[in-house]
C-alpha cells in the first residue's frame, strides 16, 4: 500500500507518494493553486496530482491512501470545513467532493498543521515525545497538540486553534481573517506584523528597516524588523517589545495547561527573527506555570516544507489502517 500525503493551502498544492520509508518520498509534484480554486475544481486536481505520482513512480497496480491537510477549520471528521480564510472557502461540505472526485482511493482530511504537527512528532523534531506542541508562525498562525502518543482534534476536529485564542477584546481589537477580533494572529502572524510595519512607515514612523529595505517603506519585511531591532532600532524593538509578550503568554498558557515535554516552534516569521523568537521564548519563561516548564524542551520544526506532506501521509495509513 502507497501513501499520497496532500498539503493544500492558499497558494500552493503539493503532493508527495510514499512507500515504507516515511520521510522518503517516491515521487513529488506541486502546483500553484490559481484563481480556479473552486472545491469541485480542487478535489479533481488532487486526485490529478495523484495520479501523476502514481505514474512517475511506476506504481499503477498498487493501492494508494490519501492524507489531505488543509489550511482550515474544520467543522467535523467527515471532510466537512467551517472557514479557510485562504481558499475562500466557509461551511463546505467537502468530503463528498473528495469521495467524487478520488473514487476508490480512500482519504482523510485534517487542519494542515495537525498533520504537520503529527510529521514532526512521528519524523522530525518531536519524534517519540509522546506530548507535544507544535506552534507554527508564518503568515499566519497555527498548532497541533500530541498527547499521550494521539494526534488532538477535538469534539468537531477543530482543537489547537491556538492563531485564534483572543488576547485583545473590544470594538478596537484587531480584525482577524477568520472573521473575528483580538486573534494572536491578527497581531503576530507574519502577514499581519509585515502589514501593520508597512502602514505605520509610510505614515512617517522611522525605523533602520526601512533603509535595510532599499529605502521603501512598503517593501519592509519582518527580517527587516529583526535586523535593525538587532541593531537597537527604537521601533523596531518596541514592536516587538508589545507582541512578544502577547504570543509568550499563549504559549505559556498551553504549556501550563497541557504539561507537553516538548514545545515545537516553526514557520517562517519564526525563522526570519531570531531575535523577535528569543523574546516570545523569555515571555513564556515569565508567564507560564513554573513546574511545566521543568523538563520542557523547546525545538525548531526540524522537516521543513515537507512536514505537512510526511504528516499526511503518515495519518491516511494509521487512519486507514485501522
Amino acid at each position: 500500500m502507497l501513501a499520497a500525503g496532500i498539503d493544500l493551502g492558499g497558494t500552493n498544492l503539493r503532493a508527495a507518494l510514499f512507500g515504507d520509508a516515511p520521510t522518503t518520498p517516491l515521487a513529488v509534484h506541486k502546483q500553484r493553486v490559481g484563481d480556479e480554486r473552486s472545491p469541485e475544481a480542487i478535489a479533481r486536481r488532487i486526485n490529478d496530482a495523484i495520479d501523476h505520482l502514481v505514474a512517475e513512480a511506476s506504481a499503477t497496480e498498487q493501492r494508494v491512501v490519501v492524507g489531505i491537510g488543509v489550511a482550515a477549520m474544520l467543522a467535523d471528521s467527515h471532510g466537512g470545513i467551517a472557514n479557510s480564510p485562504h481558499l475562500h472557502w466557509r461551511d463546505l461540505a467537502f468530503g463528498p467532493l473528495l469521495d467524487a472526485a478520488l473514487t476508490d482511493r480512500p482519504w482523510v482530511l485534517y487542519n494542515d498543521v495537525d498533520a504537520i504537527s503529527y510529521g514532526e512528532y512521528r519524523a522530525g523534531a518531536a519524534k517519540d515525545q509522546d506530548d507535544t506542541i507544535a506552534v507554527f508562525v508564518g503568515t499566519g498562525i497555527g498548532g497541533g497538540i500530541i498527547a499521550n502518543g494521539e494526534l488532538v482534534r477535538g469534539a468537531h476536529s477543530c482543537a489547537a486553534e491556538i492563531g485564534h485564542v483572543k488576547v485583545a477584546f473590544g470594538d478596537d481589537a484587531a480584525p482577524c481573517a477568520c472573521g473575528s477580533r483580538g486573534c494572536i494572529e491578527a497581531y503576530a502572524g507574519g502577514n499581519y506584523v509585515q502589514q501593520r510595519a508597512r502602514r505605520e512607515l509610510s505614515a512617517g514612523a522611522r525605523s533602520a528597516a526601512v533603509d535595510l529595505a532599499g529605502g521603501d517603506p512598503t517593501q519592509v519585511t519582518p527580517g527587516h524588523l529583526d535586523a535593525a531591532a538587532s541593531d537597537g532600532d527604537d521601533y523596531s524593538l518596541a514592536l516587538f517589545d508589545e507582541l512578544a509578550p502577547l504570543l509568550g503568554g499563549v504559549l505559556a498558557n498551553a504549556v501550563t495547561l497541557l504539561n507537553p515535554s516538548c514545545l515545537i516552534l516553526g514557520g517562517g516569521m519564526l525563522s526570519r527573527t531570531p531575535l523577535f523568537r528569543e523574546h516570545v521564548i523569555t515571555a513564556l519563561e515569565v508567564a507560564v506555570n513554573a513546574p511545566a516548564l521543568l523538563g520542557l524542551t523547546i525545538a525548531d520544526a526540524a522537516l521543513g516544507d515537507d512536514a505537512g506532506l510526511v504528516g499526511s501521509a503518515l495519518l491516511a495509513r494509521r487512519e486507514l489502517d485501522r
